[in-house]
């Protein structure tokens, strides 16, 4: 009769292998505020243009720009080895620009009216405003506008 071993208290509650992916590593190293050549911290603002902190466009690792050249101008990281990088903290996504000639022209009534209309408007109603203030509000405004060009 074969007897079989008992297990020991520490092979029970014994952990199974861990698989490391490059998707951890990668995350590691976008964790990681050092520079993976160098060691030292990187930073956001620094002294001179060397320091100034990069970012790998494939793994996302930090480094010094400095550092970055020294590596032979790829990416270190085992597995990534990419030749391109960003400064960090720059979009380089393309943003979204609207110029006033993009929106549509506002309408009245199902007229059009451009934005000389409106300012016609507007300058036409701060006309009959003024007009309706009394000689003592005039004044009062005069003297508040003149304290505030004159501190």
């Amino acid at each position: 009769m074969v007897r079989k071993r008992r297990p020991s208290p520490f092979e029970e509650h014994e952990n199974p292998f861990l698989r490391i992916t490059e998707h951890d590593i990668s995350e590691a190293n976008q964790l990681s505020l050092s520079c993976p050549i160098c060691g030292n911290a990187v930073e956001n603002h620094t002294d001179g243009p060397a320091l100034v902190p990069v970012v790998c466009d494939k793994c996302g690792t930090l480094y010094h720009r400095a550092c970055w050249q020294q590596s032979g101008g790829k990416c270190a990281v085992l597995g990534c080895g990419s030749d391109k990088f960003h400064v960090y903290g720059k979009n380089t996504k393309p943003a979204l620009t609207v110029k006033y000639t993009d929106l549509p022209a506002p309408s009245v009534n199902g007229r059009t009216t451009g934005p000389s209309a409106q300012n016609r408007r507007l300058k036409e109603e701060q006309r009959r405003q003024v007009q309706r203030m009394t000689l003592f509000q005039r004044f009062w405004k005069w003297l508040l506008d003149q304290i505030k060009i004159n501190p």
